[in-house]
């Protein structure tokens, strides 16, 4: 059964864009991050600040932000989490155009559960790099 032209430009469209709209969120939570992170000074906003981070930025670990100090590591890990995060959408946009009536709200869907598996990996890297050093978590 051919697909109908609306349903193909629409599939076009968030395959084109998708990867850019996979963007959104974590640039959400980055600014977020930034904002709590910015002359903080209780234990709360310290640990939700890094916390927002990590889920805006889950190669953080991967560059060593936490034990390593200045603004090169922080770029090139967000430089790179960018970059997984066009392929996350990309992904997300492929899974979801796959039925050809499917919409924004599919990609959504496909996105966060998508955005779940790299925010679950990311946190046990976490865990696991605090297990190994030994030091108490939090």
């Amino acid at each position: 059964m051919p697909v109908p032209r609306a349903d193909r430009a629409r599939i076009g469209r968030i395959r084109r864009t998708g990867p850019f709209v996979a963007l959104l969120l974590p640039a959400a939570l980055g600014l977020v991050s930034f904002v709590m992170l910015r002359s903080s000074t209780t234990t709360t906003r310290g640990i939700g600040g890094f916390v927002l981070a990590l889920l805006g930025a889950p190669l953080l670990p991967a560059f060593g932000v936490p034990m390593r100090t200045g603004s090169g590591a922080v770029l090139a890990a967000a430089a790179a989490s960018a970059v997984l995060w066009l392929l996350v959408g990309a992904l997300a946009a492929q899974r979801a155009t796959r039925i050809p009536t499917s919409g924004w709200g599919r990609f959504w869907a496909e996105y966060l559960w998508l955005c779940l598996c790299v925010w679950v990996g990311a946190l046990l890297a976490v865990v696991a790099a605090n297990l190994v050093l030994g030091r108490v978590l939090l």
